[in-house]
């Protein structure tokens, strides 16, 4: 028979009535924040989102991000269809992310398709111009537009642009 320990049978010991102690002391209601516990909502309250709601689109002005059919019957001599075609698939990168879809504007720059202008009068060789050097202090938006758009067009790919861009303001125009 093996001898017995005092020193691990007072350890024994020792471990049950601490374990008491500690099981008997855990109630609801005490300062063990167990109450708060057990009183949360479930499910969690979710905030509300403070993000303003997106503009909503004007009435006749393209705002999908579909491309859509321009009206190419009122583009000024020397400009073609096609050049204005092809400006619509060259904005979709970089002029689409401050312009918006389809030119229809947001925060962060002007709407190109409502025939309002806030630094020239909206003619086609204005327009190439304003695409070529940028625009360094808008009258009415945050930020400047980098000469390109930021973009690496060469000067055809400019001219088609600003095709696109006439065509898109002059959509109610016959």
């Amino acid at each position: 028979m093996p001898r017995p320990n005092p020193a691990r049978n007072a350890a024994a010991v020792l471990a049950l009535a601490l374990g008491a102690v500690l099981a008997g002391g855990c109630e609801p209601g005490g300062d063990y924040g167990y109450d708060r516990v057990s009183h949360r909502q479930w499910p969690p309250a979710v905030p509300e989102a403070t993000n303003p709601e997106p503009p909503t689109a004007r009435p006749g002005l393209l705002a999908s991000t579909q491309p859509q059919k321009l009206n190419l019957d009122n583009l000024p001599s020397g400009v073609t269809a096609a050049m204005a075609e092809e400006g619509q698939k060259l904005f979709s990168n970089p002029c689409m992310g401050c312009h918006g879809a389809a030119g229809a504007g947001t925060p962060a720059a002007p709407p190109l398709n409502d025939g309002e202008w806030l630094n020239i009068s909206g003619a086609y060789p204005e327009i190439v111009t304003l695409i070529t050097n940028g625009v360094q202090q808008p009258k009415k938006y945050p930020g400047a537009m980098p000469a390109k758009g930021g973009g690496s067009f060469d000067d055809t790919q400019v001219r088609a642009l600003a095709a696109y861009v006439y065509a898109l303001s002059h959509q109610g125009e016959q």
